[in-house]
């Protein structure tokens, strides 16, 4: 009984105390963070994926996305790297997979076709069928995505300048 009245013994229960009242402390506001986003969660519906009507995931826009074609937004244009500095790439969602690493690009509005400029060249992709046809040669193409890209490169301002280009009529449809 004299061990718990010596000095030693109240010495190594002060600092247990003193270390165990600090991790309670540092670890309230995680407890209590994790319990609050968890709570949000259950009472908003949660983080769940929304599918649709064919059971496939239709994907939430990132804060990276600059733009996302198709109805499940399964295509995308995302920047990696800083807004200065960084790449804008066409990427495949469903097949986790990069396209290309765009400079410029156009969406019709008058058929579902996204056309880019980009390190592969030029890059016609239907977003509605998946299909994908690049090349470095627009003589590749059929003569109205020929004016499209040429157009597209006129309207680029620069071989590091990124941006989309916007068009004021009706892009051709796919003959």
């Amino acid at each position: 009984m004299n061990f718990f009245k010596t000095g030693i013994f109240k010495a190594i229960l002060i600092l247990l105390l003193i270390i165990g009242g600090g991790v309670f402390i540092i670890s309230i506001p995680k407890i209590f963070g994790n319990m609050l986003v968890h709570t949000i969660d259950w009472l908003t519906g949660g983080t769940e994926p929304k599918y649709d009507e064919n059971g496939k995931m239709i994907y939430d826009d990132g804060h990276h996305t600059i733009e996302s074609f198709g109805k499940r937004k399964e295509f995308e244009i995302w920047r990696s790297g800083t807004k200065k500095d960084g790449n804008w790439i066409l990427f495949d969602r469903d097949k986790n997979k990069e396209i290309d690493i765009v400079r410029v690009f156009t969406e019709s509005f008058s058929s579902p076709y996204v056309y880019t400029l980009g390190e592969k060249g030029y890059t016609k992709l239907n977003y509605e069928t998946a299909e994908i046809v690049q090349s470095k040669s627009t003589e590749d193409f059929s003569e109205q995505d020929s004016s499209v890209f040429k157009k597209l490169e006129a309207k680029a301002k620069g071989n590091q300048e990124k941006h989309a280009v916007s068009w004021d009529y009706a892009m051709p449809s796919d003959n």
